[in-house]
C-alpha cells in the first residue's frame, strides 16, 4: 500500500463537491465543472462516488445503457490496482469512473473490513493515486447520505468545494461535512477547502444571498472563502439537462446566435449573453469554473513560492 506522502504528491489535482445534505446541486456542479473544464483543453476525470449515480443521466451516457452501475469501481478498491476510467471519452478530454448501486455493497463490505480490524482509510487514495497522474483535474461527486464513501473520497482530495442553498436546512448539511473533513485530515492533512457555493438562488435575492453566505461562514467556521460566483435559480435548463444527458453549456448552445461557451472559458472573459435562461446559467457555471480553476493555480503557485523561498 502507498504511504501517505506518496499519494499526496499523486493527489494534488483531485478536487471533491461535498455536502451533507441531498439536492444542493452536487452532481449537477461537478458534472459542469469537469464537462467545461475538460471542454477548455484540461484533461479531466470525473469519478462518481455516488450509488444514485446522477452524473450519469447529465452526461447522458445512462440513457444509452453505459454504466456499470459502479461494478469496475467497487472490484477495484475491494481487490486493490489502479482505478481506471469506466467510460473514455464521454466528451474530448473527460473520463468518468462510473458510480452506481454497487457503491452500496462496497459500503457494507467495507465496514465489515472494519468490525475486523482492518484499515481501510487509504483503500481509494490508492487506487486513484496511480491513475490521476494521467489528468489535469480528477473531480469527485459524492453522496449526502453515506459517511463512509465520502470519508473515502476526503482522504484522496486536496481542494473541497461546497455547494448549498440558502436556508437553514441546506445548511446544517454543512455542520455533518464539517464534522467528516475533520476525520478526514487525520490521514490526509493536506485537505483544504477551497470554497463554498451558493446554488439554486434568485437572481435579485441579495438579502438571501447575505443572509446564506453569513451562515456558511458561522457553521464553517470561517474555514471556507465564498465564490464570487452564485448559480441562479433557472429549473428549466436544469431539467432539459438530466433529461437530455446534456449539460448546462451545451443545452445553452443550442439557443439562436449562441457562442461555444469554452471560447469565453479559455480566453477568460464572459461568455457573449444572449436572451434566455439557459445561457444565463451557463454562463454562471462557465464563471464558477475560471474561478476554481484560477484559485487552484493562484494557491499552487503561492505553495511553490513558499517551497522554493
Amino acid at each position: 500500500m502507498m504511504c501517505t506522502m506518496a499519494i499526496h504528491e499523486e493527489l494534488t489535482r483531485v478536487m471533491t463537491v461535498a455536502n451533507g445534505k441531498g439536492g444542493v446541486g452536487k452532481s449537477t456542479t461537478a458534472c459542469n465543472i469537469a464537462g467545461l473544464a475538460a471542454v477548455a483543453g484540461w484533461r479531466v476525470l470525473l469519478v462518481d462516488f455516488d450509488p444514485q449515480a446522477n452524473a450519469g443521466q447529465i452526461l447522458g451516457y445512462a440513457w444509452k445503457g453505459e454504466s456499470d452501475g459502479g461494478r469496475h469501481f467497487v472490484d477495484t478498491l475491494i481487490q486493490g490496482g489502479a482505478l481506471t476510467p469506466t467510460l473514455k471519452d464521454v466528451r474530448p478530454n473527460l473520463d468518468v469512473v462510473t458510480g452506481g448501486p454497487a457503491l452500496d455493497t462496497l459500503e457494507d463490505v467495507l465496514a465489515g473490513m472494519i468490525k475486523r480490524g482492518q484499515g481501510v482509510a487509504s483503500v481509494f487514495a490508492d487506487a486513484l493515486a496511480r491513475t490521476a497522474t494521467d489528468y489535469d483535474l480528477v473531480v469527485i461527486d459524492t453522496p449526502p447520505t453515506r459517511p463512509l464513501l465520502l470519508r473515502l473520497a476526503l482522504t484522496a482530495t486536496r481542494w473541497i468545494i461546497v455547494p448549498t442553498r440558502p436556508g437553514r436546512t441546506s445548511i446544517e448539511g454543512l455542520r455533518a461535512l464539517a464534522s467528516e473533513i475533520a476525520v478526514a485530515r487525520q490521514t490526509n492533512p493536506e485537505l483544504e477547502l477551497l470554497g463554498a457555493l451558493l446554488y439554486d438562488v434568485e437572481a435579485g435575492a441579495t438579502v438571501i444571498r447575505r443572509n446564506a453566505t453569513e451562515d456558511v461562514v458561522t457553521v464553517l467556521g470561517g474555514a471556507a472563502p465564498m465564490f464570487e460566483t452564485v448559480i441562479r435559480h433557472a429549473l428549466s435548463p436544469v431539467v432539459e439537462s438530466e433529461e437530455k444527458g446534456m449539460l448546462i453549456h451545451e443545452v445553452a448552445e443550442t439557443v439562436d446566435k449562441a457562442e461555444p461557451y469554452w471560447k469565453a472559458l479559455q480566453e477568460g472573459r464572459r461568455p457573449e449573453r444572449v436572451p434566455g435562461s439557459a445561457p444565463a446559467l451557463a454562463e454562471d457555471f462557465v464563471l464558477l469554473t475560471q474561478e476554481i480553476l484560477t484559485s487552484i493555480d493562484a494557491r499552487e503557485r503561492a505553495q511553490t513560492a513558499e517551497a522554493t523561498a
